[in-house]
């Protein structure tokens, strides 16, 4: 029903016009004789909560009235968000074109001569309707507007969500692995110190010799090299879904397994590492293409139960794995040399697919009573699917002259005061074969690391400060594996090469 103010001086005249707008029944009249009734009526539809009914649809103002109150009238309807624009009807004891025109000049939406007819009312009935449907019509567009407004804004705020993320992503990616980076920023509880305990596959991959690279390259070539290797063997983690725990110098500790469990992480470790070794060849190919020496990886791979979560203090902290079996890792990877993939039987039997193993021995490891069995694996799932691929080993070079060397056992990364003399039968950048002559090597064994330091048949020394692994025991000998080279050892194999 719509409301009709009937604004005017004349009492009975109001009340009049009021009984034939209520006959009409689609509409109701409320009469204000007075400049504050209006004023009351105006705030009365702006406290009230139903002040959209209570609003008027059409104003009826009686020309009689004076000038100054009919201003005051106008001007305040015109001010009033729910009265401006209401449409104004004047009536008049009589009309001429001079006044209909002062009234139209006023607002007036129609000027009506008294007293108003049964078809006046139905006009104005007719005005008030279309009024309140125009009203109707734009609330709807207000709240489609606002729809459309808010729509937008969730749009926004969606795209600036995004947005962020991807930056989240992008920058927090380059420390940690894709599935930490989602862990924190899908569920922000565990970007706090805390973490739990849960069984993982465990490998520690370290380049070998690199620190004789080191020595031979400017310190941005180091950097160059570092992350092509880094890059490529990440990428092939990634794949298999491991998380890359740390970068330790020339080193990556990395778990299968966690954040996100899976049935498949030990599978998924060993598959990982067949392919990094295979992709090295990659890396060197970038290597020989910038002029840098070439490179050789071991692999370690171990599990066990351990605790991986976020360590160090509220304001610094990183995501970690620390228990016993990490550190049996990195001793199981210091047994390995370049090409090798080695891990414990015990990892190796959790396998769900069948292993291929070259050869199996057991190590021993301080802090550790009983012998560790591990095996060097070179195969994983059917014949070829997944396997190593070698290189030919480089030709070991047959001497010209007496070399005698000095190995030095080392353990625990300690070199040992007892020596053991030998004669350098045969080299290669890669390998050598000691021969020993009646003297006691039962202080050596195979995967042992030793020093070596080489004089010529004059005495004058070729070589100190070399490194290297027993992979092979003989009767009379033992079969080297160089793990740290340097210059002058390089430059020795040069002239023995030249001199063939």
């Amino acid at each position: 029903m719509s409301n009709i103010w009937v604004i005017g001086t004349d009492k009975k005249e109001l009340i009049a016009v009021q009984r034939q707008v209520n006959e009409m029944g689609s509409m109701r009249a409320i009469c204000m004789l007075t400049v504050d009734a209006v004023k009351k009526g105006i705030i009365e539809t702006q406290e009230i909560e139903t002040a959209k009914r209570k609003a008027p649809s059409l104003v009826i103002v009686d020309y009689q009235l004076q000038d100054e109150m009919c201003e005051a009238v106008i001007q305040l309807l015109k001010e009033q968000p729910n009265t401006a624009g209401v449409p104004l009807v004047f009536m008049m004891e009589s009309t001429s074109k001079e006044q209909e025109a002062l009234c139209y000049d006023k607002g007036a939406t129609a000027v009506m001569q008294k007293p108003l007819m049964k078809s006046d009312w139905v006009r104005m009935e007719r005005i008030a309707w279309q009024y309140d449907m125009t009203k109707s019509y734009e609330r709807v567009l207000q709240k489609q507007a606002s729809d459309l407004m808010a729509a937008k804004e969730i749009e926004r705020l969606n795209e600036q969500l995004k947005a962020r993320n991807e930056l989240l992503y992008h920058l927090f990616g380059r420390y940690f692995s894709d599935e930490v980076v989602e862990m924190m920023i899908e569920s922000p509880e565990y970007a706090v110190i805390g973490g739990q305990r849960c069984s993982v596959a465990i490998m520690m991959a370290d380049l070998r010799g690199f620190t004789s690279v080191s020595e031979v390259l400017a310190p941005d070539a180091v950097t160059r090299v570092l992350n092509h290797f880094f890059s490529n063997m990440m990428e092939v983690i990634q794949q298999y879904h491991g998380t890359v725990i740390e970068l330790l110098g020339d080193a990556i500790l990395a778990v299968f397994g966690a954040p996100k469990h899976s049935d498949m992480q030990v599978e998924n470790a060993i598959r990982a590492a067949i392919l990094m070794q295979n992709q090295m060849k990659e890396v060197n190919a970038f290597c020989a293409k910038e002029g840098y020496p070439l490179l050789e990886m071991g692999i370690g791979l171990h599990g066990g139960e351990v605790f991986v979560g976020n360590v160090g203090a509220e304001h610094m902290m990183r995501y970690n794995v620390i228990g016993q079996d990490v550190n049996l890792c990195s001793r199981i990877e210091s047994y390995s040399i370049g090409g090798q993939v080695l891990a414990s039987r015990e990892l190796v039997e959790k396998a769900k697919e069948s292993v291929r193993i070259k050869s199996k021995i057991d190590i021993t490891v301080k802090g550790v009573q009983k012998p560790i069995p591990i095996c060097e694996i070179i195969g994983i799932g059917e014949e070829q699917e997944c396997a190593l691929e070698y290189e030919k080993e480089d030709v070991l070079l047959t001497l010209h002259q007496k070399i005698s060397v000095m190995l030095y056992p080392i353990e625990d990364k300690m070199v040992t005061g007892h020596a053991i003399e030998g004669w350098l039968e045969q080299c290669s950048r890669k390998r050598a074969v000691i021969v020993f002559e009646k003297q006691d090597v039962s202080g050596l064994q195979e995967f042992l690391d030793v020093k070596i330091m080489a004089w010529a048949q004059e005495g004058s020394m070729l070589f100190s400060d070399v490194y290297a692994k027993i992979v092979e025991m003989g009767q009379d000998g033992v079969i080297l594996r160089f793990t740290h080279i340097n210059k002058a050892f390089q430059e020795f194999v040069r002239r023995e090469a030249e001199r063939i």
